[in-house]
């Protein structure tokens, strides 16, 4: 019995031990570096031109602009080694004289990426996008030069798969012109691309252009002209989803000068629900100023919370302030804050609508005060609203009776305002619209949502890719190698 039980003992601890001997100990990965992300995304632009996966393509296109705020001139440096040794670049300050990482790529290699223009134009882009987070008027004008230079190359070879490049020379070249003053000079320019775009059915680069023509339009208050160009053009259905709140906005911008106000909301709340989470942080500031506008011009309180939150409360500040002074109704400490914060509401570009806010405060005043007294007198109602010497109150209350914002009736003799009582909120049909208006905003999300899936190509074998996708980056960096 005890030899029975020592050898089952010896069996347990064999077949517990072994499956540990049998497991391969983890190895820690390599941390990624910029270099070998750049050269992970050219070489996976290669693959997808040579199998002519287009989805693919505009990925790796998409993933240029990522490198904004990592790629820095030693990088550049080595990439016009390998791939353009006759062309000199400008280095920045941020160029780093003992970086000695290596692309790793044989001469065969980088002879056949050469060959590839697709290639040539992502790494070309990769210095369009650096000179202009240069933030210098030189680097400005280099970046005017390079990229009319790169249109002229695209061009000229009319490839498809170059397209989502040709968004983002664009989208640069209209960014370096604004910087530098000269935005009306490249309006020619994105015009006859927007009709390029429309003649090869290049959905995004339709979508990109459309919002640049009209944000220049916008930057010289030109909202007529920009109107009429939305009223002549269709925005694609399909475009990128940072695109479609980008022209969200500038409708509703376009709309709320208009004084359409009712479209102006909607398209702004649908650019700020489409907005990234974690980034463009400036764009959702902005949508949400004009927001909180637009709503007062609706007669509608915004909510307190978006001004309080903590990551919007410093840059929102002033229009809090703005926003305050129209509850409280006070038509002259309105007019001091905003002419204490002009320069912010003129830089904004939203000093126009904020002019056609005070007969908003005298309307939130008014209704103040029929919640207040039954019974006040026309001189009082006059210091109440802080008034100027030249407006009548008579007139103000009497035009405040006719569009319904107070119920109440005038004792022209006595110079009295008698106000009536207030009705039940719930007895009217206030809370029914706007719950029908919740439906409506639910139903068009959900309608986007819908148009904005994507499904898997029956005819495409998805097995071999997600083999490669199971694949370390080294792994892949050498099955690429070998290819070649």
């Amino acid at each position: 019995m005890e030899q029975q039980a020592a050898a089952t003992q010896e069996k347990t601890q064999i077949q517990t031990s072994a499956p540990s001997a049998q497991q391969p100990q983890a190895q820690p990965q390599k941390p990624r570096t910029v270099l070998s992300e750049i050269k992970l995304q050219i070489l996976l632009l290669e693959k997808a031109v040579s199998s002519k996966d287009i989805k693919a393509i505009q990925k790796v296109s998409i993933f240029v602009k990522k490198f904004r705020n990592t790629v820095k001139s030693h990088h550049l440096a080595k990439l016009y080694n390998t791939f353009f040794p006759n062309v000199a670049i400008q280095q920045g300050n941020d160029f780093d004289a003992n970086f000695n990482e290596d692309l790793g790529l044989s001469a065969q290699v980088v002879l056949k990426l050469t060959k590839i223009i697709e290639v040539n134009v992502f790494i070309q882009c990769l210095y369009l996008i650096w000179l202009f987070q240069q933030k210098q008027s030189e680097a400005y004008e280099q970046v005017n030069v390079l990229g009319k230079q790169l249109l002229q190359q695209v061009q000229q070879n009319n490839k498809r798969y170059l397209d989502t490049l040709l968004g983002v020379i664009y989208e640069y070249l209209s960014k370096s012109h604004e910087k530098l003053g000269k935005l009306d000079q490249i309006r020619d320019v994105l015009f006859e691309g927007y009709r390029n775009a429309c003649q090869n059915r290049d959905e995004n680069g339709q979508a990109i252009l459309i919002n640049l023509i009209l944000r220049n339009f916008i930057h010289y208050n030109q909202y007529e002209q920009s109107y009429n160009f939305l009223k002549k053009t269709e925005f694609p259905e399909h475009a990128f989803g940072n695109q479609q709140a980008r022209f969200l906005y500038y409708t509703g911008l376009i709309h709320a000068i208009r004084g359409e106000y009712q479209e102006a909301y909607k398209n702004l709340t649908q650019a700020s629900h489409k907005a990234p989470d974690n980034t463009a942080f400036g764009f959702k500031v902005q949508a949400i100023k004009v927001i909180a506008l637009v709503e007062l011009l609706l007669g509608n309180v915004p909510n307190r919370d978006t001004f309080t939150s903590p990551e919007y409360q410093q840059a929102l500040y002033p229009y809090y302030r703005i926003v305050s002074t129209v509850i409280k109704g006070n038509l002259g400490e309105f007019q001091q804050e905003v002419a204490r914060s002009e320069n912010i509401l003129r830089r904004d570009k939203l000093f126009n609508l904020i002019q056609r806010l005070p007969q908003i405060v005298i309307k939130a005043g008014l209704r103040r005060i029929n919640l207040s007294y039954s019974r006040i007198s026309l001189n009082d109602i006059h210091e109440k609203l802080n008034l100027p010497t030249q407006c009548n109150a008579e007139q103000v209350v009497a035009k405040a009776i006719r569009d319904g914002t107070l119920a109440a009736i005038i004792d022209h003799e006595n110079q009295i305002v008698i106000t009536k009582e207030t009705n039940d909120l719930y007895g009217t049909k206030a809370p029914q619209e706007a719950y029908g208006e919740r439906i409506n905003n639910c139903l068009g999300l959900y309608n986007q949502a819908v148009k904005a899936l994507q499904y898997q190509n029956p005819e495409y074998d998805y097995g071999e890719k997600q083999a490669d996708d199971e694949l370390t980056t080294d792994e892949l960096l050498s099955l690429a190698e070998l290819d070649f």
